[in-house]
């Protein structure tokens, strides 16, 4: 572990990924790819660097943006970049009873300021959406849960995280919605969640300052209502979010980044600087190594986690072509080789992710935050 700009990803595959262990399993890793691809190129690549703008102006912002982004304080110290956050100024609606509990829907108001003085005045303070399953007698363990790009649907999130199921092992879960998503999603023919990688890449830098800023909010805000111990679940983007959050909050109990996306430029430069996608990125005079220093910032592999070796599991999938194994694999070197589970299928089509979830449960049961069954 170390701080500073993250080197170059290995994407070669190492002997900490398993093999596929049957035919069965085989198939599933391959069906898992193939749908992984076809969204890959169908969906994601399609938007990345879609929106058009003044290229001398953009290019002109984009320097100095570079430049400030560039000071080494904000990798060495977290502080910062990183702002302590404001306590939490929420409302609460219930939504319906549970056993033992409630469902209460949460909007806050976002006291995030942007870091990049230009950005101050560009980006509004949106309305924060969160829903809370919640029992009503004090001291149950909490989850953050972050969800992945174009997500933030909280019925479907509900689901994708089995919140009903962490509800009934004793868990406090609160569905959080990233910047830009969901019942966020800025509208005027933008798909929700495609501003957060705009061609402006400051939209993306200060995104992530921002969700880092409300999730920490959020972490204080569920301890002084009287919960335990808080950690964080995210899945993809909602991965690379967890494990940035874990090299910053110092108080995360537990981090479970699930199909993680690790590093940026490597996501966006995987096919080299022939990708015809990236036209437009080079024109403005980007590359890889540009982009490395550029997103610097918010790198989780920048720093050294913060979160107990106990609380640490990462999850990935063999088949995964949207983050590939490879990310999944460099966030647990660089973790110091915690508990990791691999599950055959891909990105989307998340065979066998049951077993996966019950990892998580078995990981806060080892840690002391859930009672051992039987």
């Amino acid at each position: 572990m170390g701080t500073g700009i993250p080197a170059a990803l290995d994407l070669t595959i190492t002997p900490a990924l398993p093999r596929a262990a049957s035919r069965l399993e085989a198939m599933m890793l391959g069906a898992g790819a193939r749908l992984d691809r076809f969204v890959l190129e169908r969906f994601v690549k399609r938007a990345a660097f879609a929106v058009p703008r003044d290229g001398a102006a953009l290019r002109a912002r984009l320097e100095r943006a570079r430049a400030f982004y560039g000071d080494e304080r904000f990798v060495g110290d977290s502080t910062t970049f990183f702002a302590e956050p404001a306590p939490l100024r929420a409302q609460e609606r219930l939504l319906r009873s549970l056993p033992d509990g409630e469902i209460v829907a949460l909007t806050y108001t976002s006291d995030f300021t942007p870091v990049f003085p230009e950005a101050r005045g560009e980006m509004g303070q949106d309305a924060g959406v969160a829903r809370w399953w919640r029992h009503r007698e004090p001291g149950h363990p909490a989850m953050l849960c972050v969800h992945g790009y174009a997500g933030g649907h909280l019925w479907l999130e509900s689901l994708a995280f089995e919140v009903r199921r962490f509800y009934r092992a004793g868990l406090d879960v609160l569905l959080y919605v990233l910047p830009y998503h969901g019942a966020r999603a800025l509208g005027g023919g933008r798909r929700p969640g495609e501003p957060f990688f705009d061609i402006d890449l400051v939209r993306t830098n200060e995104a992530f300052a921002q969700a880092i800023y409300e999730l920490r909010a959020l972490l204080r805000h569920l301890r002084a209502a009287g919960t335990g111990p808080v950690g964080a679940f995210g899945m993809s983007l909602g991965g690379y979010t967890t494990a940035l959050l874990a090299t910053v909050e110092p108080a995360l109990a537990f981090a479970v980044p699930m199909i993680p996306l690790i590093s940026l430029p490597e996501m966006m430069w995987a096919e080299g600087d022939s990708d015809p996608r990236l036209a437009r990125a080079v024109e403005h005079g980007w590359s890889l190594a540009a982009l490395r220093e550029f997103f610097a910032v918010h790198a989780p592999l920048a720093r050294p986690p913060l979160v107990p070796p106990a609380g640490r599991l990462i999850i990935g999938a063999l088949g995964d072509r949207i983050c590939p194994p490879a990310h999944a694999d460099a966030l647990w070197r660089h973790w110091d080789q915690p508990r990791m589970h691999w599950y055959p299928g891909g990105h989307l089509a998340q065979f066998r992710r049951g077993v996966a979830l019950r990892e998580v449960r078995s990981l806060l049961r080892d840690a002391g935050l859930l009672p051992r069954l039987g």
